[in-house]
């Protein structure tokens, strides 16, 4: 924690120390007009770049694909937000070195490739035990029930049951 307070600490100091080089140079009025359309820019760019991302990972998520990499780029978007939003010309460059699709391509591979992700794949299997049970002519006797099975369309398999919680020890 020491060691991300200090480092904010540097690039605080280090990015005043070049908004002030930048405006001795274009000075103060452009500095800051500058920092202000960086700004706005930058976040309507992560925005745009956000929903691209998050309509990607709908993609993913409905093919039945796990989208970690794709969740880490979005991260990586969020952080790029937050660098343009600081002012300073040294995290607009690191937001859009974030912002770039193949920085964030290699990064997301970089990360989910290190033995702290683990990614699972598409398909998970379940095992349970089932019982099969026909149901009776007592089951559907009533009017109201019998229109119900006419109307309802036949899509998929519907699998009703009942379940009961064991302990492993009896209870007193």
């Amino acid at each position: 924690m020491a060691k991300i307070a200090f480092g904010l600490f540097l690039l605080f100091f280090l990015e005043l120390w070049v908004i002030i080089k930048v405006g001795s140079v274009i000075g103060a009025f452009m500095v800051i007009l500058l920092m202000i359309v960086a700004a706005g820019y930058g976040v309507s760019l992560v925005r745009s770049q956000g929903l691209r991302t998050m309509m990607s990972m709908q993609q993913q998520l409905a093919q039945g694909v796990a989208p970690a990499a794709t969740m880490l780029e979005g991260v990586a978007l969020l952080i790029a937000g937050a660098l343009f939003i600081f002012p300073g010309f040294l995290t607009d460059i690191a937001a859009l070195l974030l912002l770039q699709p193949f920085v964030r391509h290699w990064l997301a591979r970089k990360l989910t490739s290190s033995s702290r992700w683990q990614v699972y794949g598409a398909h998970t299997t379940v095992e349970s035990e089932a019982q099969r049970v026909e149901p009776t002519s007592e089951d559907f006797s009533d009017e109201m029930t019998k229109e119900k099975i006419k109307r309802t369309p036949r899509q998929g398999t519907t699998v009703d049951g009942e379940y009961e919680h064991k302990d492993d020890a009896p209870k007193q």
